[in-house]
């Protein structure tokens, strides 16, 4: 018995061997000239910057290869279309990799999809991936990996543990250029911490390069998103932190940088509607605007000559100022005035339109758009949905243009991220009671309607407790302040207090007693409301002290009008482009290929009546779920 199995014992151990060795000579490396030649190109055009084109290159490579030798290029052309800034693509292609990747891979899998969820807003998800590398990291990997590790601890508000991690990942870099480099990523990461009101003190036993570079977080902020009274700041720093390596970057970089930051047009004309139906919203605007002016040295302002497109027409203020020499304009502010402007084919010289054109229309030479655009918000609304585990929304938004432009971007960025609506609702905004909406969206009076039909079939009355419908994790409501203070407790009474309520800025007004009906509501908005740092804090009062009527109602007009002025000198120079972006005090600035200012906003949830940034209440939050 035993000797008839020994043969077929060793003819598996045999089979086994020689799968063994197909596994240990599988190839790592394009076999065929063809794909060695191709491979060379991606490399080529990767160093060269051309990262879409090497991407490419990559994919074709992964279509003629098999197992992990394809996924081993899928992830390099992933790498290369987060370079190109192209994340969608990059995650699509993250997605048909296998999960059962050689040790070789996986570091570079984790980095990939570390810098994909970094780029989509989402620090926590990068570290979590970044810690699934295996130990000790591959020193070939070991600079990148460090670098994302301290933009995701920075992005989480870790200042100190940013900084730590940072400096580690100096020891493993050779080259002068790669230590400036590193520096770079530090202040970058100061500033966004300090966006966020991270908390700076050092850790016990800190070195002095570690506290010194904490005790810089507050000047970066200063220098990003008010750069007028940002020197004072940094020359205080450095005369406390002589020897600190930080002291050239700022020298060689940062305070040139924030010179040419300044370096505004001679002469810059502000059009805005100072008389009739949009005076309120155009004043505020113009008083933020001059209120940045006013901050900037007097020898370095430009001239600003102020026109009334209400009382001219929008496309008779612009050619005034184009005659009157202007160099950059900025303005209008209604959307029927850029499109004036915009279809006059008359935009000779840069201009900031305060609106935007709608989304099919092509803008002209020369205009830039930025807007306080609700449908942005929307999305935002859905992407942070989405990225705190909610996928599922019901939607209450009014019966006006405004709601319908809010549902369709809302929906149309829910649908993209794999999420769905489950419910929908208008509302008029004129009533007082929201019951009939809300009953209807929660599904409450099919419960009772079904509760009746059984009561009926039996022939007996039934004690009865009506539920709402609970195939969804979150609502999504769209509300000015006064309505939303109706709509919130409304909520809780229909039964759906335990569901998340997500809004726009608009819901959102400093009133500490009044808010007190919006508690929990998670908005986003610009650090101009929301943040407690004290750039923000202090331009609020100033603008309290000197206009206090129009601090408690146009307030953002107010932030928007500040960073217009800001915004000239960078769209002036092409400072500000693609991925590079600014803090600003009306979100985290940036512009797109079109010529779009593009906000990045905080996040904050209610409590007591006060907006709490969301990074403070994240506990919380989550346990909602």
């Amino acid at each position: 018995m035993h000797r008839s199995r020994q043969p077929t014992r060793l003819l598996l151990l045999s089979v086994l061997a020689l799968l063994l060795a197909a596994c240990a000579t599988q190839p790592t490396q394009p076999t065929s000239p063809s794909a060695s030649r191709l491979l060379g190109q991606a490399e080529r055009l990767s160093r060269a910057g051309d990262y879409v084109r090497a991407a490419q290159a990559y994919e074709s490579l992964a279509a003629q290869s098999a197992a992990e030798l394809r996924d081993r290029f899928l992830l390099r052309a992933a790498r290369e279309y987060v370079r190109a800034e192209r994340i969608d693509t990059a995650s699509t292609l993250v997605k048909r990799v296998s999960s059962a990747l050689p040790s070789a891979d996986f570091t570079l899998r984790a980095q990939v999809v570390a810098q994909i969820a970094l780029a989509e807003n989402r620090p926590e998800d990068a570290l979590a991936e970044l810690n699934r590398i295996p130990q000790p990291v591959a020193r070939d990997a070991l600079a990148d990996v460090l670098a994302l590790r301290a933009r995701a601890l920075f992005a989480t508000n870790r200042p100190a543990a940013g900084v730590i991690v940072a400096l580690d990942r100096e020891r493993a870099l050779t080259t002068r250029e790669e230590m400036r480099e590193n520096q770079r990523l530090i202040w970058e990461g100061l500033q966004r911490s300090a966006a966020g009101a991270a908390d700076f003190r050092a850790p016990p036993n800190a070195s002095s390069v570690v506290k010194g570079w904490l005790e810089l977080g507050e000047a970066a902020l200063i220098a990003a998103r008010n750069p007028f009274a940002a020197t004072d700041d940094l020359s205080d720093w450095r005369s406390r932190h002589p020897t600190h390596p930080a002291n050239s970057l700022l020298t060689e970089e940062v305070l040139p940088e924030l010179g040419a930051g300044l370096d505004y047009p001679a002469h810059i004309a502000l059009v805005l509607p100072l008389s009739g139906r949009q005076q309120a919203a155009g004043v505020a605007v113009r008083d933020g605007f001059l209120a940045a002016l006013l901050q900037q040295d007097s020898a370095q302002r430009p001239l600003v000559n102020v026109y009334d497109s209400a009382e001219m027409g929008a496309l008779t203020a612009y050619r005034r100022a184009i005659v009157d020499g202007a160099q950059f304009v900025v303005g209008p502010l209604t959307k029927d005035e850029i499109a004036a402007v915009a279809e006059s084919g008359e935009t000779s010289a840069p201009t900031l339109a305060l609106n935007q054109l709608a989304d099919e229309v092509q803008p002209p030479a020369f205009m830039y758009q930025f807007a306080l655009d609700p449908e942005e918000e929307a999305r935002q609304v859905a992407q942070r949905a989405v990225a705190d585990g909610r996928t599922r929304a019901l939607v209450l938004l009014p019966n006006n243009e405004w709601g319908r432009r809010l549902y369709a971007a809302f929906d149309t960025q829910l649908r993209e991220l794999g999420g769905a609506i489950a419910g929908m609702r208008f509302y008029d905004s004129a009533a007082r009671d929201f019951s009939d909406p809300i009953r209807a969206l929660l599904l409450i009076d099919e419960s009772r309607a079904r509760a009746n039909a059984l009561a009926s079939t039996l022939g007996m009355r039934m004690e009865f407790e009506p539920r709402r419908r609970s195939d969804a994790h979150f609502i999504f409501i769209g509300a000015q302040p006064v309505q939303g203070r109706s709509i919130r407790p409304a909520l809780r009474f229909h039964l759906a207090g335990d569901l998340p309520v997500y809004a726009t800025s608009d819901i959102f007004e400093p009133d500490v007693q009044k808010n007190r009906d919006l508690e929990g509501v998670l908005f986003p908005d610009m650090p101009w409301v929301i943040s407690p740092d004290s750039v923000s804090s202090t331009l609020r009062a100033t603008l309290s002290r000197h206009w206090p009527a129009r601090a408690a109602g146009r307030g953002r007009l107010y932030a928007f009008g500040f960073d217009a002025y800001r915004l000239v000198p960078l769209l002036h120079t092409g400072r500000i482009h693609g991925a590079h972006a600014i803090p600003g005090m009306t979100g985290r600035l940036s512009v797109d290929e079109r010529g779009r200012v593009h906000r990045v906003l905080g996040w904050a949830r209610i409590a007591d009546g006060q907006p709490t940034p969301l990074e403070i209440v994240s506990a919380a939050v989550t346990g909602a779920r």
